[in-house]
């Protein structure tokens, strides 16, 4: 109760208290303010701080950058920061940003070659041209290791070398054709698409081969004909359903052997040699791309097909070549009786209708037999086919030795015969199981499609096993020829007609007989006459005349070459290949990923005063399109192999518009000292623009691997894609340069909930609370233990630099709910963008949807995310995107399979030990099957408008890419519909919104065996994203000089000429936004600074402005001076002074430092007059200990440091100088002063940083800049003056709206006294005195004035001693 309310009724004693020491306690708390650049955090907002480790993570730690070509401490903010942190913790720092933005100018993009669209070559109809090829080979099966020189062909010209001749005649690596030659197949290199060499084909054989019998001949079993071998292949329409009846019809396996690793098993199985397996088969119904189209399959056959484009043809999508394949089916081992055979030189007469006699082909007393080949014969529609036609070999007892029968001579495949029976004639020897002949039983057409689908039943065998026959003398014939040196002979027919092929009998001779009616040649030319026995016995051929004639003709047959030798009882096996060939002209590149963007250069340059903008070294101002402006690529000579291996070398010529052209070796292979960011650089300035006039904006290395690994990217373009800068040819508005716009924030893509019948809806996404740049690579967030059964989920905020397995948790936000009413709702974890919700993250806040504010979304769970925004690229390329991960890999998956096997023939294929679910997350991942490259989260620009004048913002790409859900079926989100319905003019308009999971996510998994079945798998990471600095990266230095206020020089040179400044020359660099505001660094500082300018909002006392000084920034310093005069009153502002010319590279040159006088003369120029403000000189030299690199700073944070190591130990009327509150912690000073610099200093108001020998630098001076000399031209004063009107007004603001009278005069004295008495006691003042008004005219006026007298204590500053020397008898009582 007051004293005035108490009523004493009795005499008595009373006793009362009052309190005059309440406000004691808050004199002496310093609380900086600070306004400058950072590398991260908030921009254009107070934030308070408390320690350095706070400020380090909100804002960045030290860095001793400078300016381009400056003495400018970029990030002198830090370091005051930590100096004054060291004695305080109170901390209010106002981030600056730009809001120019810039023209980031001309643009070069480099794209992919994308691999062939496979699924294209689907039929045979539409190639330009088809063949098919059938050969045999012959394997003798001793003497070891089979090698290419005991592998034997029919014909020597190979017939299947002449099918595939046909073939491209530009291939990669410039040599004709993928088999360089029709004779490929007989020893020829054979390359793959890199330009390796991987051998031959029939080295290729060998290995098939060697396989079969494991490299031991002894081991080969009869059972092996019963393999089919498949080689090559790439499908086409008809291939496909040729492999399909073969292997998935017929119940016969196909080797798991393919040295080339292309998959030839649908089914599952060990992983061996060269074997792959994507994916089983389920039958007939499975899909065309089920079968082929897997990751893991090797695209050595993509090197059949060679893209069209060159050095010179850059826009072409083709590719040409062939779908070639082969089968090869393998028979039981014969014995024959040959060492070597030999080439007899006679070939058949074929298309004459006559006969030719071979003569002296069989000795007397010689047999033929090539027993036990296998055959699978591919066919044309003409019905003609070559291959070996064979004796029977069982001679019956009527034989003579060296009789051949002709109906023991058949074609193997023709099957239309099955032989007369008869006395040592039998058909027991002729095939009677095909693996394939086309339509049922007969030849049909391999290539048109008329392909027959036969059943399981009609298929079911191999090749028949034949009877061996060997060199001995057994008489009977039946096991053995006899004669100790019989001949053989193997003859390889072409057949048409299916007419019997074989021997001539006699009665064949005459027409009029039976017999044929040709005339009989030699094969000399001669005439054989009438008479045939005498001409045939005199050309060499004896034995029974009615039997053994060897004649051809094109009724019957065409023997092309015979082959003899003797024998040596050598066992062969024999492989039947066939197969058939497509040639095309133009297959198209696989749209996906062809013309993709995979990096982008910019050119160097620099904006000057007078440019009003960046000068490009390359300006490339001649048009849009592609090969324009003064960059291109060399892919030629040493650099072709660019366009079959993207991570190879190859030439960037760089032109500039003097003419100069720099010529660089470039790659995009992350590990080489070539790799293209190490050359060029990633920053305007980080290389001589003269020297490297070119610099990489972005490029995507990890994608690029992930695209080439998987077979979807062949190579590099060799032309990029040029478009042109912002601000001129903006007719087509095609300019990737618009970056002209103001800072700004990350955010993330909006995550959304699990699948609800065919739709998702937006929940809410992230929005940093850091802005810039460098937030886009600050933190990720991820979503874990999302649970159903719960309805809850947990947030966990990460470094955006850790690993899936080793993650560095920032925050952690446990048993989120969406549901508004309780606790643990999102909203209230977290906090929100729009303030309903306190923020309790530093990194982070909410953007909720009104659905979920509502509550109509309460039983929602987040599921995954939409994707991410990106600029569009020239016509006709595609764009760069981040490849998710979408599931958790189980061991032995295969991940890849690059294109070829690694060396020795093993698979190269990437194998998963299996996903620790504990340690992966998917979509954004560290982990397999993500591709995540960090260029792909910065600012992107937008998309140039139409005038660049006048707009401060372009308008949003049409670009966006495939989001993350976790549940599988999510493909059916599709954009332009549903939810997405606005998202039909987007690039992704049809497509499905997201990259899916492995397996339905909608509700708790109750199966071990379902992937999310675990909590701890259910999570997904993303991250923010598009953050933006706003400055222009062209400057050395910021546009915040006096010359580009508005309408000022410098402002003028950047904006263009309108009815306001006509005389304006630039291009729109720089506009007006507001009446009295335009979009230069000036005033992006100016508008930082007065965040302060409200005291009620922000309490400081004391304000410093790193970056700018009086010298070269008069307008913003006085602008300071003027907010914290008039504005706040409450505050000391400390200002810069240079002591050293600040726009120079190095500091060698003692021309360019400020000495005293000069200093004084700038402070002098400035007409700075302010008792509110300090500046101190020299510079003084500190360690950045992040990096061990020392540099010179303002002491600025020292001067801060020791206000508030005053405040701790004392009074902030008490000097920050001297010894014991002005100790400098630097390693010293730029400049040592002497006795006549600090005077000089001090006359002129400037605080010297003095340097002596026994503690180094202290501050050495308490002046203010006022210039007149009074009490207040000491800081200490002005401290105290500021820190009394402070104490004072919060005290007296508890009277207002009490009664105007003497009783609230008298409590106003009460309460100022005490805060007056105090500030005596503690030797601030050394009398005062309040006298209030009490004027009635003031009274009405609702007005209590008065006026306190203050006598302030003056800091010692200068002590004068006199020595007095005596006599040695005085007396000191006497002096």
């Amino acid at each position: 109760m007051a004293e005035n309310q108490k009523v004493f009724v009795s005499p008595g004693v009373y006793t009362a208290e009052k309190d005059l020491t309440f406000v004691a306690q808050s004199v002496g708390v310093t609380t900086l303010g600070v306004v400058g650049e950072t590398h991260k955090g908030p921009a254009f907002e107070p934030i308070f701080v408390s320690d350095f480790n706070t400020f380090r993570s909100r804002f960045g730690g030290t860095d001793p950058e400078k300016y381009t070509d400056s003495q400018i401490p970029k990030y002198e903010t830090s370091f005051i920061a930590r100096s004054y942190l060291s004695q305080s913790n109170q901390l209010f720092v106002t981030r600056v940003l730009g809001l120019s933005g810039y023209d980031a100018g001309p643009s070069w993009q480099l794209l992919t070659i994308g691999e062939m669209q496979t699924s294209l070559v689907q039929s045979g109809v539409t190639a330009q041209t088809t063949s098919v090829y059938t050969d045999n080979y012959f394997v003798p099966l001793t003497g070891g290791t089979i090698n290419t020189s005991t592998i034997y062909q029919t014909l020597s010209n190979s017939v299947f070398g002449s099918a595939i001749s046909g073939m491209t005649t530009s291939p990669v690596g410039g040599v004709s054709g993928p088999f360089r030659n029709a004779y490929q197949v007989t020893g020829d290199t054979w390359y793959n698409g890199t330009g390796d060499e991987v051998g031959t084909l029939i080295t290729e054989i060998s290995h098939i081969t060697n396989n079969l019998l494991d490299n031991d001949q002894s081991s080969f079993e009869v059972s092996g004909s019963n393999e089919y071998y498949y080689y090559g292949f790439l499908y086409t329409g008809d291939t496909y359903l040729q492999f399909q009846s073969i292997t998935g019809r017929t119940g016969q396996p196909v080797s798991v052997y393919n040295r080339l690793g292309v998959n030839t098993n649908f089914g599952p199985g060990s992983y061996g040699l060269g074997a792959t397996y994507p994916l089983a088969a389920t039958g007939a119904t499975q899909t065309f791309q089920e079968y082929f189209t897997g990751d893991t399959n090797d695209g050595w056959y993509l090197s059949l097909f060679d893209y069209k484009g060159d050095s010179t043809t850059c826009t072409s999508s083709c590719y040409s070549g062939g779908s070639f394949n082969m089968f090869v089916s393998s028979a039981s081992t014969g014995t024959t009786y040959v060492q070597v055979p030999t080439n007899t030189g006679v070939s058949g007469n074929t298309g004459t209708s006559s006969i030719n006699i071979v003569k002296g082909l069989i000795s007397e007393n010689s047999s033929t037999d090539v027993l036990n080949i296998g055959s699978y014969t591919a066919v044309t529609s003409a019905s003609t086919w070559e291959e070996w036609s064979f004796g029977s070999g069982a001679l019956g007892n009527s034989a003579k030795p060296g009789t051949i029968l002709y109906k023991n001579f058949w074609s193997f495949s023709a099957g239309t015969q099955a032989g007369r029976e008869g006395a040592g004639q039998s058909g027991q020897y002729l095939p009677n199981k095909y693996p394939f002949v086309g339509d049922t039983y007969g030849t049909g057409s391999t290539l048109s499609g008329a392909i027959t689908t036969l059943g399981v039943d009609d298929y079911t065998g191999g090749i028949t096993d034949y009877r061996l026959v060997s060199c001995g003398n057994d008489v009977t014939h039946t096991t053995a020829i006899q004669g100790s040196h019989p001949a053989y002979t193997a003859v390889s027919v072409t057949l048409s007609g299916f007419a019997n092929t074989g021997l001539i009998p006699q009665n064949a001779v005459n027409a009029g007989s039976g017999g044929i009616g040709l005339n009989l040649r030699y094969n000399d030319g001669t005439t054989a006459g009438g008479k045939i026995a005498g001409s045939l016995i005199a050309n060499g051929l004896s034995g029974d005349v009615n039997n053994t004639w060897f004649v051809t003709g094109n009724s019957l047959s065409s023997f092309t070459t015979f082959y003899t030798g003797t024998c040596s009882a050598v066992t062969y096996l024999g492989l039947s290949i066939s197969g058939s060939y497509s040639n095309y002209d133009c297959v198209s590149a696989n749209t996906d990923y062809h013309n993709m963007t995979i990096a982008t250069l910019r050119s160097r340059g620099q904006s000057t005063l007078t440019s009003g903008g960046p000068t490009y070294q390359i300006s490339a101002s001649t048009g849009d399109g592609y090969k324009q402006g003064g960059v291109d690529l060399d892919c030629s000579g040493v650099f072709q192999d660019l366009l079959k291996d993207p991570f190879s070398s190859f030439g960037i010529s760089a032109k500039t518009d003097e003419g100069i052209v720099h010529k660089f070796t470039t790659s995009l292979d992350t590990s080489k000292k070539d790799y293209i960011s190490r050359v060029l650089g990633r920053k305007v300035f980080d290389r001589k623009d003269t020297e490297v006039p070119i610099f990489v904006e972005e490029v995507y290395p990890n994608l690029l691997k992930y695209l080439y690994r998987r077979q979807y990217v062949r190579g590099i373009n060799c032309c990029s894609c040029y478009r042109p800068a912002a601000r001129f040819n903006n007719t087509l508005r095609t300019s990737l340069g618009w970056y002209m716009n103001e800072w700004q924030t990350p955010t993330t893509p909006y995550v959304v909930s699990e699948l609800r019948g065919t739709d998702v809806s937006r929940l809410f996404r992230f929005i940093s609370i850091s802005d810039g740049t460098s937030a886009n690579r600050e933190h990720k967030i991820s979503i874990t233990n999302i649970s159903f059964e719960r309805l809850e989920f947990d947030i966990v905020v990460r470094d955006f630099y850790d690993t899936d397995a080793n993650p560095i948790v920032f925050e952690k936000y446990t048993r989120c709910s969406l549901n508004p009413t309780l606790p643990n709702f999102i909203g209230r974890k977290v906090g929100t963008s729009d303030g309903d919700y306190e923020l309790k993250s530093i990194y982070t806040m909410l953007e909720l949807t009104d659905s979920v504010l509502e509550g109509d979304l309460k039983d929602a769970l987040p599921s995954g995310f939409e994707g991410y925004k990106f600029r569009q690229s020239c016509d006709s390329t595609t764009n760069p995107f981040p490849q998710w991960k979408t599931k958790y890999f189980t061991p032995g998956e295969v991940v890849y399979d690059p294109y070829f096997d690694s060396a020795g023939n093993l698979t190269n294929s990437s194998i998963s030990a299996g996903d620790n679910i504990r340690k992966n997350y998917l979509g954004l991942s560290t982990g397999e099957g993500a591709a995540i490259d960090f260029d792909f989260f910065e600012y992107k620009g937008y998309k140039t408008p139409t005038n660049v004048c006048t707009n401060v913002s372009g308008s949003d790409w049409p670009v966006l890419t495939q989001g993350f859900h976790m549940d599988s079926g999510a493909t059916v989100v599709v954009a332009g519909s549903g939810s997405y319905l606005t998202n039909t003019a987007t690039t992704l308009s049809g497509k499905s919104m997201f990259m899916v999971g492995a397996a339905s996510f909608q509700s708790e998994p109750t199966k071990t065996t379902d992937p999310y079945y675990k909590l701890v798998s259910r999570k997904f990471t993303l991250a923010p994203y598009g953050g933006f600095d706003g400055w222009d990266e062209y400057r050395k230095t910021r546009t915040n000089m006096d010359t580009y206020r508005l309408g000022m020089t410098g402002y003028k040179y950047g904006t263009c000429s309108d009815t306001t400044y006509p005389d304006a020359t630039g291009l729109g660099s720089f506009k007006k936004i507001s009446t009295t505001e335009s979009n230069t660094d000036y005033d992006a500082y100016n508008r930082a600074i007065h965040k302060f300018s409200n005291p009620e909002a922000v309490d400081i006392n004391v304000l410093v402005t790193p970056g700018i000084d009086y010298v070269n920034n008069l307008s913003l310093v006085n602008n300071t001076i003027d907010m914290v005069e008039n504005e706040r009153a409450d505050s000391l502002y400390i200002t810069t002074t240079p002591d050293y010319n600040l726009f120079v590279d190095t500091t060698t040159d003692p021309k360019n430092k400020i000495d005293a006088t000069e200093a004084v003369n700038n402070m002098e120029d400035s007409f700075i007059d302010s008792n509110y403000t300090a500046t101190y000189y020299p510079w003084v030299q500190v360690r950045d200990n992040n990096t061990n690199k020392q540099l010179y700073i303002p002491p600025t944070g020292e001067v801060v440091r020791n206000l508030a190591l005053t405040d701790n130990i004392a009074f902030p009327w008490f000097a920050s100088a001297g010894y014991t509150r002005g100790v400098v912690n630097a390693i010293k000073a730029r400049t040592k002063l002497t006795l006549d610099d600090r005077d000089t200093l001090y006359v002129g108001r400037l605080n010297p940083i003095a340097t002596f020998s026994d503690v180094g630098p202290i501050i050495f001076g308490n002046k203010t800049l006022q210039v007149k000399e009074s009490a207040l031209d000491r800081i200490n004063v002005r401290r105290l003056l500021l820190q009394t009107r402070k104490l004072i007004s919060a005290v007296a603001v508890r009277l207002l709206f009490e009664q105007n009278d003497d009783v609230v005069r008298q409590q106003f004295l009460d309460l100022v006294n005490p805060i007056l008495d105090s500030i005596r006691r503690d030797r601030g003042l050394t009398d005062f005195r309040v006298v209030l008004s009490n004027d009635p005219e003031e009274i009405d006026r609702n007005e209590m004035n008065g006026k306190i007298y203050i006598k302030p204590t003056r800091a010692l500053e200068f002590i004068f001693i006199e020595f007095l020397i005596t006599p040695t008898g005085a007396s000191f009582e006497d002096i």
